[in-house]
């Protein structure tokens, strides 16, 4: 599913060049659980962005199911993001005037999806995440709990192969936290592949694989012998 190779980010400000990954190199599977931790600065939402083609990396080989990124045009990066990977963010990213249903629905409509059919599988996703009773409640009448599940709905709405969460429990209570956990779990047994940046150990033992970075590189790689939520 995913193949990198010596890839490397800089960033430049003014003379300023300041490289903040150096040299990576990593296979992900299709169907793996891999969470990604390391201390602040050791470049893991660098990296994820890269995954998730928000940025582009400055050297190196990325292959996202078997098509090198970096040859791509904005086009092709903006259509692989819409159709094959999902995002979920630690602050939710909600349009706070559209109600919970609207939000899950809306990356299927820009992508063009048929209102009847987008409507039909955005129900089924909010009842998956335990939401069918708040379809018509808007962000601010929802808990962070809440709000992070209408987020993991919305990025499912067109199916990815690739879910990417970057700190999804990073403002979640212990409950909400695990309740998060044990959808995800639910959709990689699906066959959905995850990769999951996170700075709390205990939930990253919720997953398969723990990547850790330090100062830009890949410090170790190992599978979760014992998982959490299992």
């Amino acid at each position: 599913m995913i193949k990198i190779r010596n890839l490397t980010k800089t960033y430049h400000t003014g003379k300023l060049s300041v490289e903040v990954l150096k040299g990576l190199n990593l296979d992900i599977d299709n169907g793996e659980y891999v969470s990604i931790m390391g201390p602040s600065g050791s470049g893991k939402s660098t990296f994820l962005n890269i995954l998730g083609c928000l940025d582009l990396l400055s050297t190196g080989e990325y292959i996202l199911d078997n098509k090198n990124i970096d040859n791509l045009s904005d086009d092709e990066l903006s259509e692989i993001r819409c159709e094959k990977i999902g995002f979920v963010f630690q602050a939710y990213n909600l349009l706070s005037k559209l109600t919970a249903l609207e939000n899950v629905e809306l990356p299927a409509m820009y992508l063009g999806t048929k209102k009847d059919v987008r409507r039909k599988h955005a129900l089924e996703l909010l009842d998956l995440v335990g939401l069918s009773d708040r379809i018509n409640h808007k962000p601010n009448e929802m808990s962070g709990g809440q709000k992070q599940r209408v987020a993991i709905a919305r990025s499912m709405i067109n199916n990815p192969k690739i879910l990417l969460a970057d700190e999804p429990t990073g403002n979640l209570d212990s409950k909400s936290t695990e309740e998060i956990l044990q959808i995800f779990k639910k959709l990689n047994d699906s066959g959905v592949t995850i990769i999951m940046v996170t700075h709390e150990e205990d939930v990253a033992e919720h997953t398969k694989r723990i990547v850790r970075l330090k100062d830009g590189i890949i410090n170790s790689d190992m599978p979760v012998i014992e998982r959490r939520g299992v």
